[in-house]
């Protein structure tokens, strides 16, 4: 995941949506708030059913990235 961040930092400068001094620092929040909500719901996940199942929902998400990626041309 952490190659998607440079990523996201230079969209912000081809994107005309959002100004870019707004985007940074929204990019930044989510990206914080990523680090400190994974994790816990990593664990709910793994509570309600196994840890195997919250690893597995994780490997989706991540192709769910990529094939985006792929799609969106970023």
């Amino acid at each position: 995941c952490s190659n998607i961040v440079p990523v996201l930092y230079s969209a912000v400068g081809k994107q005309t949506v959002m100004p870019e001094h707004i985007a940074v620092p929204a990019i930044t929040t989510l990206g914080y708030a990523g680090i400190l909500a994974g994790p816990a719901a990593i664990g709910f996940v793994a509570h309600a059913s196994s840890l195997s199942a919250a690893f597995l929902i994780i490997a989706a998400l991540l192709v769910a990235v990529a094939i985006s990626g792929r799609i969106l041309r970023v």
